[in-house]
């Protein structure tokens, strides 16, 4: 009876040893080295295929692969971009080709931007310039004749933001001579 026992005990210790080797030579069969790439937007793959840019890691306990059948998935670049607004600037008066009836020659030119933004307005009339944080000129002793003029919007860190097409405005005032 103890034979038996003894041959029992020694054959399971026998069978146990052989699983154990298998398992470690299969293990050692297996390819064991994988491999880490750090791509140019900071993603990290590690994989067990070896590329050009990929260094090689070495791993401390044994591991086991299996391939999935998902598609491989690429990486998305996280840019923020701005979303690009269009603006648009409005002369509101007067008309293009408007005549304004002034003896004192006062003019007045508005204009606005949607949507709306921080910054100021630049009035271009015959080479000056004239600025305002409203969109509203109120020009004083203007002669009488024909003025071209356009407007520019200018945000708060001084970029160009939106500019008019280039209008005409006559200024008629009564002659000195009438009366």
């Amino acid at each position: 009876m103890n034979k038996l026992r003894f041959s029992i005990f020694s054959t399971a210790i026998f069978a146990a040893s052989l699983f154990v080797t298998s398992v470690s030579q299969s293990a050692n069969s297996m390819n064991q080295q994988v491999y880490k790439t750090i791509h140019s937007d900071g993603t990290v793959t590690y994989t067990d295929k070896a590329t050009n840019d990929a260094e090689a890691i070495v791993l401390s306990a044994p591991t086991s692969t299996f391939e999935s059948r998902a598609p491989a998935l690429k990486p998305l670049l996280q840019t923020r971009q701005k979303p690009s607004v269009n603006y648009k600037l409005s002369i509101l008066s007067p008309q293009n080709d408007a005549t304004i009836r002034s003896n004192i020659g006062e003019l007045s030119i508005g204009a606005s931007i949607e949507p709306r933004i921080g910054g100021f307005y630049q009035l271009h009339i015959n080479g000056k310039v004239h600025e305002s944080a409203a969109g509203m000129f109120a020009l004083r002793d203007m002669e009488r004749g024909a003025y071209e003029y356009s407007v520019k919007f200018i945000n708060n860190s001084g970029k160009l933001i939106a500019s008019s097409e280039a209008r005409r405005v006559y200024l008629h005032q009564a002659s000195a001579l009438i009366n």
